[in-house]
């Protein structure tokens, strides 16, 4: 299993890839919020929700 280090060095790699690929900038705000920001943020969530909260 890859480390968080390596999953977010996917992650902003595939955000790069999406970024300088040649889909309209519509196309490109949809990927990169489902293939790169929801996933880093799930990544991180335990820094983001407060501990004990339901988040």
């Amino acid at each position: 299993m890859a480390t968080k280090l390596e999953l977010e060095e996917y992650l902003y790699r595939r955000a790069i890839d999406i970024i300088e690929s040649t889909d309209t900038d519509d196309d490109k705000d949809k990927l990169l919020f489902q293939e790169v920001w929801l996933p880093l943020a799930d990544l991180y969530k335990d820094k983001i929700v407060p501990p004990g909260s339901d988040g």
